[in-house]
């Protein structure tokens, strides 16, 4: 299974990266929203673990676009400091 972690904070990434590799999954990181468009648009995932708070594209941004312009049901579950929906 590949994942793409989009996070931009550094030792969080790295932290699930090395958690999710150990399990044997293969995982790509990247810290902001264009980088997550550039990385669905010529990969294929099989899950995407999305910050919502990203500098630049949202964390809601790339999801809209994975649904709506690149019409990728890939599976997403998003990560969030917010407190409040």
């Amino acid at each position: 299974m590949r994942i793409l972690i989009v996070e931009d904070d550094a030792a969080l990434a790295r932290g699930l990266a090395r958690i999710l590799e150990s399990e044997g999954y293969a995982v790509d990181t990247v810290t902001r929203g264009e980088q997550a468009l550039l990385a669905t648009r010529n990969e294929r995932f099989d899950l995407v673990i999305l910050d919502v708070g990203l500098p630049g594209s949202s964390g809601l941004e790339v999801c809209r676009w994975l649904r709506t312009v690149a019409r990728r049901n890939t599976p997403v579950l998003m990560l969030t400091a917010l407190s409040a929906l």
